[in-house]
């Protein structure tokens, strides 16, 4: 008998992953995606030299950037697989090739209709963190999602029994496509009347919530509006936090619910790293204390250096590859996010046996800045490849952090020299480096010392 998707031993584990990445890779995504097949072609690499999980993980990182590097949106088109009918036979899995094909024996219209289902994109998310670029997911896909959200539920402890109100904004993200199908795949009711405390307060007194949905940013402020405005939340057991909340964020929104009378309320994390569409949730047995589980049939979690979007070791940026997906591919994708590490061991408060990302920080990477001229999202590893890469620096730091004048948010790029280079040209070769790549200018380049801490950010905000 299989052992379930959760505790399967690591041997028949890694079994399923290699012949997983071999499909995507060479059934899939070098064959039908432009922007992989051309990019595969620009490195020098064959699909088969990446077809394994040790040839996958020494493909450099890619990112929005590097699929828009004008900054249009429509190069991500290039990301969708682009196959037809003629092409079908070439990446369908097996069985669902056998199926096509006896069904188009006895009605030749069904052929196509199986070929639409798996390569025909018919649902879009809006992703992006520097840039806003859309993700095409097909029918096919969209079975993923919702099997992942059935297994996602399994995580949070919840069940057909639970009802759930969203509280995220109804925009077409990821995050709530996921909850959605994944309450779907789970059986359990969800309604999501959006983000406004009255609309929140009417759908909770019209259904008896067991879950509600609410933002990291935001939530502990509108989980107290409720409470403030006497909603109906005496019924809850679990909220949920999308958006893997900061711990400021988690302690705020605790500190909430244990002043509303809610202290036995579990809080717990959902989070779809930006370009993903599988939802990662925190297991109900720790609390929130193991990490965010994930789906290791489904995709590959890494870690990469966010200076370079090599491979490194211990902290770094997570990247994620998609296992299945056949509407917009992704291979080492960047996603802005930083973790402390991927948890490979058995989790010790529930036992299963994925991979788990623990201590992430949500777009990290890519922070939105309040600035004095408003907010703007500034990507920091565009700075980094425009710092890092003079030769008249030797080293360098980029701190964020608020202005004591107005208390906007401000970018600090310190550098140190390297030996012969002129201070005064270096200063301004930087701030106007760093402008073309990110599309501002730092608030002050300071030559000189460098501040303690190493690697690429030091957020010092609050």
């Amino acid at each position: 008998m299989a052992a379930s998707w959760d505790r399967r031993p690591p041997a028949q584990l890694t079994k399923t992953r290699e012949a997983a990445v071999r499909t995507q890779v060479v059934d899939a995504v070098a064959a039908f995606s432009p922007f992989w097949r051309g990019r595969l072609k620009a490195l020098g690499r064959t699909a088969s030299s990446v077809a394994s999980l040790s040839g996958l993980a020494s493909l450099p990182a890619a990112g929005e950037r590097d699929v828009c590097p004008d900054g249009d949106p429509a190069g991500a088109a290039a990301l969708v697989l682009q196959a037809g009918e003629s092409g079908y036979a070439l990446h369908a899995e097996g069985p669902r090739l056998r199926k096509a094909l006896s069904r188009r024996l006895a009605a030749p219209g069904s052929y196509r209709a199986i070929v639409e289902s798996d390569t025909r994109p018919t649902s879009y998310v809006w992703a992006g963190l520097g840039l806003r670029f859309p993700v095409a997911s097909t029918r096919s896909d969209l079975d993923v999602v919702a099997r992942a959200g059935a297994r996602l539920w399994q995580v949070l402890g919840l069940s057909r029994a639970d009802v759930v109100v969203s509280a995220l904004p109804t925009l077409p993200t990821a995050t709530l496509q996921a909850l959605q199908l994944g309450a779907l795949g789970a059986g359990s009711p969800l309604l999501a009347p959006g983000q406004r405390r009255e609309q929140v307060a009417a759908a909770l007194a019209l259904v008896p919530a067991t879950v509600l949905v609410v933002p990291a940013t935001g939530g502990a402020d509108l989980v107290e509006a409720l409470a403030e405005g006497e909603a109906a939340l005496s019924t809850l057991t679990t909220v949920l936090v999308a958006g893997a909340p900061y711990e400021d964020e988690r302690a705020e929104l605790r500190q909430v619910l244990d002043d509303a009378g809610l202290g036995e309320v579990v809080l717990l994390a959902v989070h779809v790293p930006d370009g993903h569409r599988l939802a990662w949730g925190e297991c109900r047995a720790s609390a929130g204390s193991t990490g965010l589980h994930t789906y290791p049939d489904l995709e590959v979690v890494e870690l990469v250096d966010p200076d370079t979007g090599e491979q490194g070791s211990g902290a770094g940026e997570v990247v994620v590859t998609q296992l299945g997906m056949r509407g917009s591919a992704l291979l080492r994708w960047r996603t802005g996010d930083l973790a402390e590490s991927v948890a490979t061991s058995a989790c010790p408060s529930c036992g299963r046996t994925v991979p788990r990302v623990v201590g992430l920080r949500r777009a990290a990477l890519v922070p939105e800045l309040a600035l004095r001229t408003g907010p703007k999202a500034v990507d920091l590893r565009a700075v980094a490849s425009a710092v890092g890469g003079r030769p008249d620096v030797a080293d360098w730091r980029v701190v964020m952090g608020r202005s004591s004048r107005d208390d906007a948010d401000e970018l600090l790029v310190h550098v140190r020299p390297a030996d012969g280079a002129d201070e005064a040209e270096m200063a301004v070769g930087v701030a106007r480096d760093v402008r073309v790549a990110c599309g501002l200018l730092p608030t002050q380049v300071v030559v000189g010392e460098l501040p303690a801490g190493s690697g690429l950010t030091r957020r010092l905000l609050g």
